[in-house]
Formats: C-alpha cells, structure tokens, sequence
C-alpha cells in the first residue's frame, strides 16, 4: 500500500508541474468606457463597462491574437430611436490578427483602415517589467506579479504563469518568463481575464496574416492621424452617431 502510495504521489506531481508549450488561451477584456469620457451626458447614455472576448494561439516560437466571434446580441450602445453611439478603442487584433515571432523578434498586425487592409510591418516592443514575489491562482495555475508603465505612464499590473513558458499575452503585453493570465491597466480602465486555456492548437492557424498591403507603423500611423486628428494624452477616441 504504501508503494502505491508513493508512485500515485509522484504521478501526480508530474501532471501539476508540465509545462503547456503550445494552446490557445480564451481572454474576457472589459473596459470601463466612462473613464475615457469627459462629457457627463455621453456618459448617461452608454453603459459603463464594454466586454469582448479574444484568443491567443501559441506555441513556442509564435502567436496570434485575435477576437473572437460571438453570437448577435442586442447592442448595449445602440440608444433606440434610430440613433446608435459608435465607440471605436482600436486594440490590436480588434479586426484582424496580430502575429508574433518570438524567434526573430518580428510582429506582423492585420488591421483595416476605412475600406482598405493593411499588414503592419513592426518589432516586438520591449518592456521593462518588474518583477514580485506575489503570486495568485489562475484557471489553476501559479502566476506571479509583475509590473511597468506604458508609454504614456499608465500602470499595468499583470500576472503570468511560468508553466505557460511563452512570453506572450494579450494585445502587445508580453516579454514576462509565461503567458500572462490576468492584466490589469490603468487601474481597472482595461482589464484582461483568462476564462480558459486549451492545451491544442492547429498549425495552420498560427501563419503569418496574408490579406493586406505591408506598411511600416509609421506610416500607417500618419494615415490614421489623416483620417481622424492626432491622439492625445489619453490616446486616440473615436466617437460617432450612426443615424
């Protein structure tokens, strides 16, 4: 009995410890869309907080985040009576994939601008991250704390799983020793959950996006500021009516 005992012991701290070196992970992102509004009617007529669903497929050398489509629902910013509040926040992957190679550094963004595509030619962005001794459970998994600042001084705390050994997450986070479960930025303006993680993922699935014309983010970025004016501190806000 005691043998037993002690092969099952062993058995089960091999499955507790492998490492998920390939799969998909299904994240929750919710923003609070208030806190990018000044305006206190605006804000009387949408609800505060705005949550969608993305993936990211992965294995050790690439990965590909997107959004995932969900089911039609009634549109919580459509206000009736024929007028609809269009909100645009315009992360990556929001319309296309953003790929990443973490051999070569290289990152390839599929998005569209009015009725054209484009791939954006750029490189991993490099953050410099500190790291903590917290850790917290996630779907299971032991994560730890880490933290940075963006470009603009927002804070983002995020929690990453070393058993995950990919430095990926979502939108552009990454660069941390595991995939990041659960990331926080500005102080609850976005938050990214994990929901599930799958441990398969298809091959084909993580080529490099192939509809669109290649432009460097430069000038990409000088395009958009043609179309809708220069970001400000708080980034770039795009809001409409669709009557």
């Amino acid at each position: 009995m005691r043998k037993y005992f002690s092969v099952a012991f062993l058995f089960a701290i091999t499955i507790t410890h492998a490492q998920t070196k390939q799969g998909t992970i299904v994240y929750e992102r919710k923003i609070d869309v208030h806190r990018r509004m000044e305006d206190e009617q605006m804000k009387a007529m949408v609800p505060q907080f705005r949550t969608d669903k993305h993936e990211l497929l992965f294995n050790k050398n690439v990965s590909v985040y997107k959004s995932v489509e969900e089911e039609e629902a009634p549109d919580p910013f459509d206000n009736g009576g024929g007028n609809r509040l269009m909100i645009r926040f315009g992360g990556p992957g929001d319309d296309g994939v953003l790929y990443k190679n973490f051999s070569n550094q290289k990152t390839l963004q599929q998005t569209s601008l009015g009725d054209k595509e484009y791939i954006i030619d750029d490189t991993i962005r490099t953050q410099q991250w500190k790291l903590a001794d917290e850790t917290k459970t996630i779907l299971n998994h032991s994560c730890k704390k880490a933290t940075t600042k963006t470009e603009r001084g927002r804070d983002i705390v995020a929690w990453y799983a070393e058993d995950i050994p990919v430095p990926a997450g979502p939108e552009n986070f990454g660069g941390l020793p595991g995939a990041i479960l659960l990331l926080d930025a500005n102080n609850g303006e976005i938050v990214f959950t994990a929901t599930e993680i799958k441990n398969d993922v298809s091959t084909k699935d993580l080529k490099e996006p192939a509809s669109g014309k290649h432009i460097t983010r430069v000038d990409f970025e000088k395009k958009v500021d043609e179309a809708f004016g220069p970001a400000d501190s708080k980034g770039r806000r795009i809001i409409t009516r669709d009557n």
